[in-house]
C-alpha cells in the first residue's frame, strides 16, 4: 500500500486536519494526524451500516483493540473493545477497561458512513492498543451492511501500516 501526503481536506466536507497521512483499502478510506500524544482519525466507507478499525501486533483479529462506529438519526456513536476469542469481541468497560475514545464527528451521505474521532497514542487501559510513533502495527480497516454492532462485518482488510510525526 502506498501512503499519500494530504495536502487539503479530503472525503469528508469539514476538515478535521490540514495535514495528515491517508490509506484506502477495501473501499474504506483512513487518514490521521499525530496531536501530541493522540491521534486524530478520520475513516469512511461505502455503507450506512457500521465501520471500524483495529489494532493488534499480530495479523489476527483476536486480541485486538476494535472500534466501532454507526450514524443513527444523526447521532454518531462509538464502542471500544477488545476481541478476546474469534468470535468475541467484549467491551473493554466490561473487563475491567475504559472507552477512551473521543468521537469529534459523524454523518450518513449518499451511501458512505464518514467519522472523525481521538484516541491516546498510549494510555492505561490494558485493552487498548499502545501505540509507539515509527513502530509498525496491523491496522484492521472493517464495515458492516448494518447498523447493530453486533453483525459481523461485510469486508474485513488487515494491512500493515504505522503512525509517524506528521
Amino acid at each position: 500500500m502506498r501512503l499519500l501526503k494530504v495536502l487539503a481536506p479530503m472525503f469528508f466536507p469539514f476538515a478535521l486536519m490540514a495535514q495528515g497521512e491517508s490509506l484506502k483499502v477495501g473501499g474504506m478510506e483512513f487518514s490521521y494526524a499525530v496531536r501530541g500524544d493522540s491521534v486524530d482519525i478520520s475513516l469512511s466507507a461505502p455503507t450506512l451500516g457500521w465501520i471500524g478499525l483495529g489494532f493488534n501486533d499480530q495479523n489476527s483479529i483476536v486480541r485486538s483493540d476494535l472500534l466501532l462506529f454507526h450514524v443513527v438519526n444523526g447521532k454518531t456513536e462509538a464502542i471500544d473493545m477488545h476481541v478476546v476469542s474469534a468470535g468475541n469481541p467484549k467491551k473493554d468497560t466490561a473487563l475491567g477497561g475504559w472507552h477512551s475514545i473521543r468521537i469529534k464527528g459523524g454523518q450518513e451521505t449518499g451511501s458512505k458512513t464518514i467519522v472523525h474521532f481521538s484516541i491516546a497514542l498510549r494510555n492505561d487501559d490494558w485493552y487498548d492498543y499502545q501505540h509507539e510513533l515509527s513502530n509498525d502495527f496491523w491496522l484492521i480497516l472493517a464495515y458492516s451492511t448494518h447498523d447493530e454492532f453486533a453483525h459481523h462485518s461485510s469486508m474485513r482488510k488487515h494491512v500493515k501500516y504505522r503512525f509517524e510525526n506528521n
